[in-house]
């Protein structure tokens, strides 16, 4: 399977999450874009809790660990950090909003943690009539070859996304996309056919178009 092939395989899996009832608009590989900032470990979502862990993720698990413990060490350090990420977003970095916020949300569900080190979760975008939601494909197949679990994450109505901004100026598939609440993230939709996922949204906007302040 070539990587295209692989990418569709994805994203057709990743639509038996579309809840019942709802109508699909748009759906596309999605990852935080490289210039936003990444939440920290901890404020990543943990998902694909059933997916069997395979060998790599086995032999990785002492890192894993070592991370964790490091990481809850250092956690004021991660404060400080944080605070200097607050400071740079105030400066125009692509991203506004706390990380609890509507935006906040989006970008912590686009970095998930899973069991499985060696393999983690591929993220897909989905809009439909009623929400945006993100949804976790398991690249691991079971012991009798069919594919991992796939599982619905962060969601929100449709109606608490205002915007959606085309930022092909920096990197082609980058957009930033906006929340009721004011917040906003920088994301990349990956692979082919990602120019027409936008025009699911509300209201679209150009690079040349500046972003809207909330009333």
């Amino acid at each position: 399977m070539d990587q295209a092939d692989f990418v569709r395989d994805t994203v057709e899996r990743a639509r038996a999450a579309v809840p019942a009832g709802e109508v699909l608009r748009a759906d596309h590989g999605l990852g935080l874009a490289v210039r936003a900032p990444s939440p920290g470990y901890f404020r990543r979502p943990r998902v694909l809790l059933s997916e069997r862990r395979a060998l790599g993720g086995w032999l990785l698990m002492p890192f894993a660990w070592l991370l964790r413990l490091l990481t809850a060490t250092l956690n004021p350090i991660e404060r400080l950090v944080e605070a200097f990420t607050e400071r740079e977003k105030k400066q125009g970095k692509p991203f506004r909003g706390g990380w609890n916020s509507m935006a906040g949300h989006l970008a912590r569900g686009l970095v998930p943690r899973t069991k499985n080190l060696a393999n983690p979760a591929l993220v897909v975008m989905q809009v439909t009539d009623r929400r945006l939601q993100i949804v976790y494909v398991s690249r691991v197949r079971t012991f009798t070859g069919q594919p991992g679990p796939v599982e619905a994450g962060w969601a929100t109505d449709i109606r608490n996304v205002a915007w959606i901004r085309d930022r092909r100026d920096v990197v082609g598939g980058d957009h930033e996309i906006g929340f009721v609440d004011g917040s906003w993230c920088s994301v990349h939709f990956s692979g082919k056919g990602w120019s027409g996922v936008s025009d699911v949204f509300p209201v679209r906007l150009s690079h040349l178009d500046p972003v809207p302040h909330p009333a």
